[in-house]
């Protein structure tokens, strides 16, 4: 057997492998980015819902308008500072399953901190087949 035949038996199988990891990656870097802006002001997030849909990449990019605020999605193990400066933080997750996932400021901002909530909807993605 030749030396070029070994080789490929023996390292076939794994480049295999390799190529299919590689090609799914790809396919997921491919899928375009879901970007929401948010703005955290005195009590609030705006928008104070965000719909996602299931299993896609999401990107949020949080603000705040006026004082310092966190922005946690407890269910995700997201908690985030964000600063007064205005200065954006950058949150970035594969859409959860569908469901509602509460969003909460996690730095206490005043008499009204308890109310600043505000909600990630995720919805099921819709699966269509050809005939």
């Amino acid at each position: 057997m030749s030396r070029i035949r070994r080789t490929m038996r023996r390292w076939g199988g794994a480049i295999a492998v390799a190529a299919a990891l590689m090609s799914q990656r790809t396919a997921a870097a491919d899928q375009p980015v879901y970007e929401v802006q948010i703005v955290a002001s005195k009590y609030m997030f705006e928008p104070s819902t965000i719909q996602v849909t299931a299993g896609e990449p999401v990107r949020l990019v949080v603000r705040s308008k006026e004082g310092t605020h966190g922005f946690s999605i407890p269910k995700l193990k997201v908690d985030v500072l964000v600063p007064k400066t205005g200065d954006a933080v950058t949150v970035e997750f594969t859409a959860p399953p569908a469901g509602r996932y509460e969003i909460a400021c996690s730095e206490f901002c005043g008499s009204g901190h308890g109310q600043m909530k505000a909600a990630l909807i995720s919805v099921a993605a819709v699966v269509t087949t050809t005939r």
